[in-house]
């Protein structure tokens, strides 16, 4: 009996969450869990390539938090690095063009020469709903050949942090003065950063790979207009603890930020990779980012230190 009320239970509830999602949480934590979520879904499914949708609220409109959420899942899932987004512009316009407002199966044909025109696996669609704990926010990923849901994750985000400037303060009583809770100090993002009136530049992981290094960082776009960014390949390099200087390849960067460049629209938010060449065989451990711009100011440059090489596991830790 007990197993077929397990059943029962199993098959009425599709959505997949962790008890943990709707315990309080801080945004980040929550932000990670659905995107992990969302990564899970799609690695079942063998999907690769995902196209996420603004999200909507409980009467179906599209509003501010909804792009806002929708952007900051597909950053996170690109800077995982497991699965690869549409450009939020090139998704836009592309729905736009083809008049194409709603993704479920009566426009089934629709969502498919749309996913087939921006190299979509999946759309990702979200749901939010405001409750006493939060926003509680329903993605699924819809596959476009028959534009029908094929999993879907929960979670909770907490209305603090970025998401507090869309809320207002609940109204006092006349003559009640607010009182201002002490403010916690913010944790600097990543492992460095270099901050402009055009981008902002994070570094969030540099590792060895053999005789190279690979370092891993997210460029946003916090100005008002279109951003164009590309760098100077032979000055953009690494300096370690010894002096010496690793610098960068076309044969390994040819899709890299200072051969190709990068283009963002207002903030919007791209993960970018570099690969520095080991100029020898000595070790190091600690590096300097040295970055020469050629847009969108030509010849300007900054540094950001004290880049540690993230641990490598042990061959206790690799081997089961």
């Amino acid at each position: 009996m007990i197993a077929l009320l397990l059943l029962v239970i199993s098959l009425v509830l599709p959505v997949s969450f962790s008890p943990s999602s709707w315990a309080a949480a801080s945004y980040e934590d929550s932000l990670k869990q659905l995107a992990e979520g969302v990564t899970e879904g799609a690695a079942k499914a063998k999907k690769q390539r995902l196209a996420v949708l603004d999200f909507t609220d409980a009467q179906g409109e599209q509003t501010p938090v909804g792009r806002f959420l929708a952007e900051e899942l597909g950053t996170q899932i690109m800077v995982a690095g497991e699965l690869t987004t549409v450009d939020h512009t090139l998704l836009s316009s592309t729905l736009k063009k083809m008049q194409l407002e709603h993704i479920d199966p009566a426009h089934a044909k629709a969502v498919r020469r749309a996913a087939k025109a921006i190299r979509a696996d999946v759309f990702v669609s979200g749901t939010y709903t405001e409750t006493p704990e939060g926003l509680q926010v329903t993605v699924r990923l819809i596959t476009p050949k028959q534009a029908q849901s094929i999993s879907a994750t929960r979670t909770i985000f907490p209305k603090t942090g970025p998401l507090s400037t869309f809320f207002k303060q609940e109204e006092l009583p006349p003559g009640t003065l607010p009182v201002e809770k002490p403010k916690e100090p913010t944790p600097p993002p990543g492992l460095g950063i270099h901050r402009n009136d055009s981008y902002e530049f994070v570094v969030t992981s540099i590792e060895r790979l053999n005789s190279r290094i690979k370092l891993d960082a997210t460029v946003a776009n916090h100005s008002t207009r279109d951003l164009k960014l590309l760098c100077h390949l032979q000055n953009t390099v690494l300096k370690d603890e010894h002096g010496r200087v690793w610098y960068q390849t076309v044969e390994q960067n040819r899709e890299g930020l200072c051969t190709r460049g990068i283009e963002l629209s207002p903030r919007r938010k791209q993960r970018v990779v570099f690969i520095f060449t080991q100029p020898s065989e000595a070790s190091a451990s600690e590096f300097t980012l040295s970055f020469h711009e050629q847009l969108p100011r030509r010849d300007a440059s900054f540094t950001i230190d004290r880049l540690k090489l993230e641990p490598t596991p042990s061959h206790e830790e690799v081997v089961p």
